[in-house]
Parts: C-alpha cells; sequence; structure tokens
C-alpha cells in the first residue's frame, strides 16, 4: 500500500495487486476463451471431442469466471477522503466509507474481502499476494463497523 495521485485527487491510501497478478488473470481468461471456441468448434463440426455436456458445464464455468474476476474481483482499490474507490479490469465504482456496514470473507475464502454497503454493488478483493489490513484499518478510522482485518 501506498500513496499516489489518482484522476487529480491525492489518495489517502492505496491497496492495488501487482501488474503480473493482473496480467496473468487476463492471460488466464483469454486462453480458457480460446480452448472453449475450439471445443464448441470441434463439437459443432462433428470431430471427436468431449460430450456436449462437458462444452455446456465449460461454457458455463467460464462465464462464471469471467463475471467475477473481469467485472467484480477489484485490483486496486483507493480511499480518497471518505470515499473508496475500486477498480476491476471492465469496471469500477464507489462506495461511501459510511455506507460501508459490514466486511467479510468471499464464499469463506481466506485470502478475499467483501465491503457491503446498501445500495451500492460489494467491492470484492482478493489479496493473495497485498495484504489489505492496511485498507481495512484506514477505513475503520472513519468507520468503526468495518474491522480492522478479517
Amino acid at each position: 500500500m501506498r500513496s499516489r495521485d489518482t484522476d487529480h485527487q491525492s489518495a489517502d491510501v492505496t491497496w492495488s495487486q501487482p501488474v503480473l497478478q493482473i496480467a496473468f488473470v487476463l492471460f488466464v481468461m483469454t486462453v480458457l476463451v480460446i480452448a472453449g471456441i475450439f471445443l464448441a468448434v470441434r463439437t459443432i463440426s462433428g470431430q471427436p471431442g468431449p460430450p456436449v455436456w462437458f462444452g455446456a458445464l465449460w461454457i458455463l464455468a467460464l462465464g462464471w469466471s469471467m463475471y467475477w474476476w473481469l467485472f467484480r474481483v477489484a485490483y486496486r482499490v483507493e480511499l480518497v477522503g471518505r470515499t473508496l474507490n475500486w477498480r476491476a479490469p471492465l469496471r469500477s465504482g464507489s462506495i461511501p466509507v459510511d455506507a460501508i456496514e459490514r466486511a467479510g470473507r468471499f464464499f469463506g475464502a481466506p485470502s478475499t474481502c467483501v465491503l457491503r454497503g446498501s445500495g451500492y454493488p460489494p467491492v470484492v478483493v482478493s489479496a493473495q499476494r497485498q495484504d489489505f489490513t492496511p485498507m481495512l484499518q484506514a477505513v475503520n478510522r472513519l468507520n468503526p463497523a468495518v474491522p480492522t482485518h478479517l
């Protein structure tokens, strides 16, 4: 975590995943899409390959993963004043710190954090490489409903 200027505003606290981790997620998603297209073409053309149910399961799993990793899991979170700004590869948003009602784990996974506030989409963070505790502590100073660690 570090302080940094963003969009002409000075972020009080910034949490960000390493650039290589973000690039790796994008690379994996691309490989999975290409493999899915390959499987679909083989199945449609009648060539030997996996059964149709496997292709359908592949598409469902790929869609679920793409939704979360590209649109929902934040790779960058900034605390600017009393606003928490977040960015995922294809989506971004913000939530007032005072609107955050609780924090917890994403489906119980130990290296995740989800900040929830009514009327706002949850802020989902995968903190496998970068500890999110300093951000939680900074948010807790503004809103005691947020725990200092999970």
